[in-house]
């Protein structure tokens, strides 16, 4: 797409860090005596990072220890892994841990407030005269014993951006933004449950695709000029990659799925996701019409060129929540050239999206996420379900 008059704001830096430890998905799998492949084969997940030893707040701290944080006045925080309903713990990483004055500036908003955060960070610097900000977005997910299903998504990471003027990796255009939010009560963590979520799997599911496809359809009115300027006209064809809030991968090849057919098949009729919110039982139903989209040629050949190439390291990282469509956006950074586009869409549980459009502005990006992830260490399963059971309120 041709460049918009957009404001030359967005990530100079990105630090990444996550813990050391991990448990092996397929492992446990078979201790939780479901079927072999459930979440190698079915939801695409190898392992789980788990904050073991260290825990998040300290891996924030290593985030932001590795860009260029001294200068920062503002800092925007997205997590959902606060247990205060008042105080917000990014305290304890802004103030106690590094030893700052400023105060953090916290969201909410389940998975999404990663994204809240960084739009908010931009919008300070465009209103404060060039002044960067930091974007971080900081979580753990943990289940209890009695969700299975869910327990093979756990997953653990910390990543902090900084935003300013003239950045050297992703201009972001947040001024363009898709947005949706709807009441719904998929997922919830009740302070008498705290940490362990309470969640209506296939509510989740139609909630997720649902909420997305409707922001897709907000950002398509929006920027009905800047697509004319694009190849083929359609969104599909106009960004050369895609991230998404990735729950375990196989969410996102659906959510693609939906995007593409969206793009391609409008005139194809087909059971739709609002009536599987009102009624999660149709969602299997749903899942069997997208399935026979997904085997299609032509979005095999899509998701392999455009969406594959940003679940390279969430399979061994887990569900981050807030910092999951970070972590794909760290493999994208590695493929990317020099203008060419993202689309960015987060998803956050309750429920919201907000699909927006971002364009590189370098290439040869790489992280030491990869050598974090070599560098790992095995819990034993017996060992991780003391741990796990240590985190109860």
């Amino acid at each position: 797409m041709k460049e918009t008059n957009i404001p030359k704001v967005g990530i100079s830096q990105i630090g990444v860090e996550i813990p050391r430890h991990f448990i092996s998905l397929e492992d446990l799998t078979k201790r939780r005596q479901m079927p072999s492949g459930y979440a190698t084969k079915g939801l695409g997940v190898f392992q789980a990072r788990i904050p073991y030893e260290k825990p998040i707040e300290d891996l924030a701290v290593q985030a932001l220890k590795k860009i260029n944080y001294k200068d920062i006045q503002r800092f925007y925080v997205g997590t959902e892994s606060d247990p205060d309903l008042s105080k917000p713990f990014s305290v304890r990483i802004i103030n106690q841990k590094l030893g700052l004055t400023q105060i953090p500036f916290q969201y909410k908003f389940a998975c999404l407030s990663g994204v809240e955060a960084l739009i908010s960070a931009c919008e300070y610097t465009i209103a404060n005269q060039g002044k960067p900000a930091v974007a971080l977005a900081v979580d753990r997910s943990i289940y209890g014993a009695t969700d299975p299903g869910a327990e093979m998504t756990q997953g653990c990471a910390a990543l902090a951006m900084r935003i300013e003027m003239n950045p050297k990796l992703l201009l972001i255009d947040y001024q363009n933004l898709g947005q949706f939010a709807a009441d719904i009560d998929d997922f919830k963590v009740p302070g008498s449950s705290f940490p362990f979520p309470e969640v209506n799997g296939e509510l989740t599911k139609s909630a997720y695709l649902g909420c997305q496809k409707q922001a897709l359809e907000d950002w398509q009115k929006k920027n009905q000029e800047l697509l004319k300027t694009a190849k083929g006209k359609s969104i599909t064809d106009a960004f050369d990659f895609f991230i998404m809030h990735t729950p375990f991968p196989k969410m996102v090849e659906w959510v693609s799925a939906v995007f593409w057919r969206h793009e391609r098949l409008k005139e194809k009729p087909h059971l739709g996701l609002t009536q599987c919110i009102k009624n999660p039982e149709l969602f299997k139903d749903y899942k069997k019409d997208l399935d026979e989209v997904r085997k299609l040629p032509e979005f095999q050949d899509f998701f392999e060129k455009k969406v594959k190439p940003g679940l390279k390291y969430n399979p061994y990282v887990g569900n981050s929540y807030t910092g999951s469509i970070f972590i794909s956006l760290l493999s994208i950074l590695e493929n990317i050239k020099k203008g060419q586009e993202v689309g960015m869409s987060g998803y956050g549980s309750g429920a919201g999206s907000i699909c927006l459009r971002a364009i590189s502005q370098t290439e040869g990006f790489k992280s030491d996420l990869g050598e974090q992830l070599k560098g790992g260490e095995e819990v034993a399963l017996q060992e991780y379900e003391k741990w796990r059971e240590k985190q109860k309120l």
